[in-house]
């Protein structure tokens, strides 16, 4: 199984930074591998971790492209040589038991259809006796003859990297300094082992001139303390309260009631969820759902190719494909209640009213609201006071005195009725 998972990281104004990497799983192990990267080295890493615990990511199909060879290096002389190669082209010395594969320098598809079949026979078995490897249809060890029932399998499943179809830059002899292919593993020239080629790298950005110390900084500090003091004497003017009383003047209230009328509104939805007796004006394709298996009318969309270890000495290049579903989505016309005017009555007292209305055909009223206010004089200022219910308000009767609490802006911030 494999998934791709995205992580982003970045917070602020710092550079935000998104990484995609491969999670396979291989023999109940947890792997990932860096992937979409094509200049950054391949980043591996295990967990112990359950697959079981992964049950809730999604899981995208594989889609196999072909088959490349892949290349190990010889420990004792660092000779690169073919992934099916048993022996070093070097020194000569058998491949080791625990020999890491490499995915190859060249993007090109293996055509050779001996190696395809090697590859889809299953790893490669160890000899128990004498660590040679041995195909895995062989019966016997082709060495010395031992039983292979006895031996070991190579591991496979693993991810090498990702499969770049692109040539690889070439790669420059260390021994006589001769330009050689990206693919090749010794110099042509010289026959010396050539090193992996490097992916170029990006020039360095330029490093910011370092600031300029003392000059005109003074007035960034000049700012920075205005703006400490303003929140100082902001808090301290709406902490501050001055306690006064007051009388009422008078006391007032205003109704409203929306009217509501039938109106054509623009609707969209699937073709086999339009409401019944509904002609669609348009439709549309678009994405309904994403599968991680083939469907009718679905379009097929793949992530960056990557090579796996089959245990032969050869890679399966695969890629993680996810299948968007297509469906026509419609628009079409309904009716719906909409507010097409608000009807407001008001005037003083403690009799309030509601404004009088006949709602016409296909109209009809919506839910009405009130407001109260109460106008209370103190010296020679004058403060509104809104009871939030009925109740409140029928304690506003002009010539009572009230309990008045105002911050340090003016503003009434309560009001209560002296008892």
């Amino acid at each position: 199984m494999a998934v791709i998972v995205t992580t982003t990281t970045g917070h602020g104004k710092s550079p935000r930074k998104t990484d995609s990497f491969i999670v396979h799983v291989i023999r109940g192990t947890i792997r990932v591998h860096r992937h979409c990267l094509c200049n950054a080295p391949n980043v591996a890493l295990s967990f112990s971790k359950s697959p079981r615990s992964f049950a809730g990511v999604f899981q995208m199909a594989t889609k196999e492209l072909g088959y490349v060879e892949l290349e190990w290096r010889c420990p004792r002389c660092r000779t690169r040589n073919p992934g099916t190669q048993t022996t070093c082209s070097g020194c000569g010395a058998p491949q080791p038991e625990n020999v890491q594969f490499e995915a190859p320098a060249g993007g090109a598809l293996v055509e050779d259809r001996e190696k395809i079949a090697r590859a889809q026979s299953g790893p490669d078995i160890q000899c128990a006796y004498c660590g040679t490897r041995n195909l895995a249809t062989a019966e016997v060890c082709k060495q010395c003859g031992a039983d292979l029932k006895q031996g070991k399998a190579r591991e496979a499943g693993g991810i090498v990297g990702a499969f770049h179809s692109r040539p690889a830059p070439e790669v420059n002899c260390t021994t006589c300094g001769t330009a050689n292919p990206a693919t090749a593993l010794v110099c042509q020239n010289c026959g010396a082992p050539l090193p992996r080629p490097e992916a170029t790298a990006a020039a360095p950005a330029p490093l910011p001139a370092p600031a300029r110390r003392g000059g005109n900084s003074w007035w960034v500090w000049a700012v920075i303390a205005l703006a400490v003091g303003a929140l100082v004497w902001f808090g301290a003017l709406t902490l501050r309260t001055t306690e006064l009383t007051g009388t009422v003047q008078d006391a007032r209230w205003v109704r409203t009631i929306p009217v509501e009328a039938l109106a054509p509104v623009e609707r969209s939805a699937w073709r086999n969820e339009l409401p019944a007796g509904v002609e669609p004006l348009s439709c549309r394709a678009e994405v309904r759902s994403v599968r991680d298996s083939p469907a009718p009318n679905a379009r097929e969309v793949c992530g960056t190719p990557y090579t796996v270890d089959t245990g032969t000495g050869m890679g399966r290049v695969v890629q993680d494909c996810r299948y968007e579903v297509y469906d026509d989505r419609c628009t079409y016309t309904s009716e719906e209640w909409r507010v097409v005017n608000v009807l407001e009555h008001s005037g003083a007292g403690f009799e309030p009213e509601w404004p009088v209305f006949a709602p016409e055909p296909r109209q009809r009223l919506g839910a009405g609201r009130e407001r109260f206010q109460c106008i209370i004089r103190s010296d020679e200022r004058t403060f509104t006071y809104e009871p939030r219910t009925f109740e409140q308000y029928l304690q506003c009767q002009p010539g009572s005195q009230w309990e008045l609490e105002v911050n340090g802006f003016g503003a009434l911030t309560a009001a209560q009725r002296q008892r």
